[in-house]
């Protein structure tokens, strides 16, 4: 196998970036909950980043003197363009700002970071505190991913949305969510690329052939299906209806994409003919089947499912391509085949987090890859199978090497859920 290196894409700056940069911190959007626990958890970020080295912060006194001159509203700004618009008058190089979002009793923090000279979204975190009182332990783990990211972001300012920095180059290309849209890139240049601008993009899967993607986008509501021609940009809606349908996955003749839907009422696994569209139902449980995979021979689809889970987590099946003898493999979720279709890896959850597994396909000779926890998902192999591509802490993009054992970083700024896919000739 090749051997891996560690490169970082030479991104060059103004000279204006070289300096310490400044970053301004608005007040944070409630949604469905007080103001009050908004603006609280924006001091709680403002204070956080004050500690950051390398960052010089804004004060909020300054801030609000600027939009209140500018007839612009502090609290709640959501709008990056707004957001830039603010941080370019009181001389920002970085704008945080985020929302505090309150369900059944959790509060979700999210928190972005904007470039105020391309308006571009450089970071995007969130997590979930389960009750208000864990909401401070939250917003010090967003913080302290904006710290760790905080020499990142430096070297990112004013730079184009097609570059990305890394820690890792090999054959293919990955395709990943990033700020509501997937993105593209070059896993061997660095070259990199926006594929969709609506916001609502979600989950993406390269064609066989390199040449299109699959995607699921709420861009008319709710997710449907899509696929694109990478080369020319056209775009075609593959499902329409009037509930969710996600997570598509490829047959290897690149004639079928398998999905998950709620259609009939319930998670269920479906395909979809791209030339005639007709769509066969492959599962058919009360519990959840989500995330197919299908096997390289064509044979197989593997997927998560919760009906036979003892402890209300999700496990890992195989089933014929036709939805027959589906086969439980043990605990776990988001399964993806190796090439020779003679590996499955998964995410497993234990005490410390999810880590990453390997098994066969009759669920023999597990083999546990990583042991430092955290919150890794949706992992793939590349194309020699010797590297697990994987999203971890719902930040970043990583690589494992089976080899060596050792873990590069891909991404720096908030790219999520990544697929790994042969580039088109």
């Amino acid at each position: 196998m090749p051997k891996k290196t560690v490169f970082l894409l030479v991104i060059l700056a103004l000279a204006a970036a070289a300096a310490e940069p400044t970053i301004a911190v608005v007040d944070f959007e409630a949604v469905n909950c007080d103001a009050g626990l908004a603006r609280g958890v924006s001091e709680l970020v403002r204070a956080g980043v004050v500690g950051i080295e390398g960052l010089r912060v804004i004060e909020r006194a300054q801030l609000a003197r600027i939009a209140e001159e500018q007839a612009l509203a502090l609290s709640g700004m959501v709008d990056e363009d707004t957001a830039a618009e603010v941080g370019g008058l009181v001389g920002a190089d970085l704008v945080a700002l985020g929302s505090v979002t309150e369900i059944d009793g959790a509060f979700t923090i999210g928190l972005r970071v904007v470039d105020v000279g391309t308006g571009e979204v450089l970071l995007g975190v969130s997590d979930t505190a389960g009750y208000e009182g864990w909401i401070p332990a939250k917003v010090r783990g967003l913080v302290e991913s904006l710290a760790d990211a905080a020499g990142i972001l430096r070297s990112q300012l004013r730079t184009t949305p097609d570059e990305y920095l890394l820690g890792y180059s090999g054959a293919g290309a990955i395709v990943f969510h990033l700020a509501g849209d997937i993105h593209y890139l070059l896993l061997a240049t660095g070259e990199g690329r926006r594929l969709t601008d609506d916001g609502l993009s979600w989950q993406s899967a390269i064609s066989p052939d390199g040449r299109r993607l699959a995607f699921s986008s709420r861009r008319d509501g709710d997710l449907e299906i899509y696929v694109l021609e990478l080369d020319t940009g056209e775009t075609t809606q593959l499902t329409d209806n009037a509930v969710d349908d996600d997570a598509p996955s490829w047959d290897p003749d690149g004639e079928r994409i398998a999905f998950h839907s709620l259609r009939d009422g319930n998670w269920e696994i479906y395909a979809v003919d791209l030339d005639t569209g007709d769509t066969a139902r492959l599962t058919n449980d009360p519990a959840v089947d989500a995330y197919p995979a299908w096997s390289p021979d064509g044979r197989y689809i593997a997927f998560d499912s919760m009906r036979t889970s003892y402890t209300g987590g999700y496990e890992v099946y195989v089933m014929d391509s036709d939805g027959d003898e589906p086969t439980r493999l043990g605990a776990g979720a988001n399964p993806e085949w190796s090439p020779d279709g003679d590996r499955i890896v998964f995410v497993r959850q234990g005490d410390g987090g999810g880590d990453l597994f390997l098994a066969d396909p009759d669920g023999e000779n597990v083999e546990r890859l990583t042991y430092d926890g955290g919150a890794k998902r949706f992992p793939c192999f590349t194309g020699d199978g010797e590297t697990v591509i994987y999203d971890d802490t719902h930040t970043d993009i990583f690589a494992f090497d089976r080899q060596t054992g050792d873990v590069y970083r891909v991404t720096w700024n908030g790219c999520v859920v990544p697929t790994w896919g042969p580039a088109a000739d």
